[in-house]
């Protein structure tokens, strides 16, 4: 697999360049002024140096997209981002302007790294004693619910159990609650009806709530979509 210089994506992003899709009006996307899509022509006609400012300009949305799905201590991070930078490269070949370069970007690396931890459970699943994590089973010297290891471990058993939704649910929650994109945003990417997309999301977020019982620190993860 190509592999990039790290640097390019290991940088530090301004928080108001984390928003991929602010909020619009019905319709603005096609007379949108996009910086990067003359850059992501280039790129995908084969310009090496137009390659190289891409991904170093794509690079750090790729990294907090994938920490954020597979966890910032992840051993895979490193493999997951140069991997999600190649297969938005490839994209760029069926990519008409439907949507920001970054927004395409984001969402390669989100179904990228969700394929990263179907993998995983895959392979857990054939392994014999597996261990799964439990947050209520992390041994901690501080008795208090909200210990960072606890958060640390609740956080982890909630990407575990996202990763076992059907792909349709996983990806839908993962943009509304990853991403932070509204029900409406993610339609219009996908190109479906907002209440295909409310049905999805009531789906996983009703099986999360099934799988962590009344938990509390999941309240805001598994609240009903309005």
């Amino acid at each position: 697999m190509t592999r990039f210089p790290w640097h390019w994506y290991d940088r530090v992003v301004p928080e108001p360049e984390l928003r991929i899709l602010p909020t619009r009006a019905p319709g603005d996307w096609p007379g949108r002024h996009d910086e990067l899509e003359a850059l992501a022509m280039r790129a995908r006609s084969g310009d090496r140096l137009a390659v190289r400012s891409f991904v170093v300009a794509i690079g750090p949305h790729l990294l907090r997209v994938v920490r954020r799905v597979l966890g910032a201590s992840h051993t895979d991070i490193e493999d997951a981002t140069q991997e999600s930078a190649l297969a938005v490269l490839d994209a760029l070949d069926r990519y008409r302007g439907e949507c920001t370069v970054v927004h395409l970007a984001c969402r390669v690396a989100l179904r990228t790294a969700l394929k990263l931890r179907r993998r995983e459970l895959a392979q857990k699943r054939g392994t014999p004693n597996a261990v799964r994590v439990d947050p209520d089973a992390v041994a901690t010297t501080d008795p208090a619910p909200d210990s960072e290891l606890d958060a640390r471990a609740s956080a982890e058993l909630v990407r575990e159990l996202v990763a076992t939704l059907p792909e349709a649910q996983s990806e839908a929650l993962a943009m509304h609650c990853v991403l932070g994109f509204t029900v409406a945003e993610i339609a219009e990417a996908g190109g479906l009806p907002v209440e295909t997309i409310r049905s999805r999301l009531r789906l996983a977020k009703g099986a999360l709530r099934s799988r962590l019982g009344e938990n509390p620190r999941f309240a805001a993860m598994t609240r009903e979509v309005g």
